[in-house]
C-alpha cells in the first residue's frame, strides 16, 4: 500500500485559491464614495463604474456604502443623494428631488399592486379566512388610495426637469427640377 501524502505534499498540488479582499467597513467606503461626488460637483452625474472605480468597491460594496450615504451622510451634508438617470448625484435642487420621489413612488405603487394581483387577490373570498392576508388587503389597498391623491397633488407641484437632447434635423433631398 503507498504511503499517504502529507498535508504539506496536498498543499503543493492543490491549485492556490485567491484571497478575497479584507471587508472594508461601508462607513468609509461611503465617505470616500462622497468624496468623488463632491470631486464631481454639486448637480453632476456620476456614474456606478466612476465611483466604483476610483474607491475600488465592489457590487455589494457599493450597495452598502449607498445605504449608509442615504442613512447618515445626506443628513450630515444637507443634500440628498440621488439615482438620478443613469448616475448618481447630491444635490438640493427641489425639482431633481421632486422627480426622482416620483418615481420611485410609482415603483413602489406598482410593487404594491403586484402584491394584491399576483399573491392576494387570486385566493379570492378565501382571504377573509385569513387574518393576516385581510389586514395586508386593506392596507395595501389604503397605500394604493393615499399613492392616487399624492399623485394627483403632485400636480400642482413644480414640473421636474426635462432632460435636453439636441432636436435631429432631417435632411431633405433636393426636389428634382422638372
Amino acid at each position: 500500500m503507498p504511503p499517504r501524502a502529507t498535508t504539506a505534499e496536498r498543499k503543493t498540488k492543490e491549485a492556490p485559491r485567491p484571497r478575497r479582499a479584507p471587508p472594508v467597513a461601508a462607513q468609509h467606503l461611503a465617505e470616500l464614495a462622497w468624496q468623488v461626488l463632491e470631486d464631481a460637483g454639486e448637480d453632476v452625474i456620476v456614474t456606478k463604474q466612476e465611483i466604483t472605480g476610483g474607491i475600488h468597491a465592489t457590487e455589494s460594496q457599493f450597495t452598502r456604502l449607498k445605504s449608509y450615504i442615504r442613512d447618515h451622510i445626506t443628513m450630515e451634508k444637507g443634500k440628498a443623494f440621488l439615482a438620478f438617470r443613469e448616475g448618481y448625484l447630491f444635490t438640493t435642487d427641489p425639482t431633481k428631488i421632486a422627480e426622482s420621489v416620483g418615481w420611485r413612488l410609482r415603483r413602489i405603487n406598482t410593487e404594491l399592486r403586484r402584491l394584491l394581483t399576483g399573491w392576494i387577490n387570486p385566493l379570492g373570498e378565501d382571504v377573509a379566512n385569513y387574518e393576516v392576508l385581510k389586514m395586508y388587503q386593506e392596507e395595501i389597498g389604503h397605500m394604493l388610495r393615499l399613492s392616487e391623491r399624492i399623485r394627483s397633488l403632485g400636480t400642482s407641484m413644480p414640473q421636474p426637469v426635462k432632460a435636453t437632447k439636441p432636436k435631429r434635423r432631417r435632411r431633405t433631398a433636393a426636389a428634382p427640377a422638372m
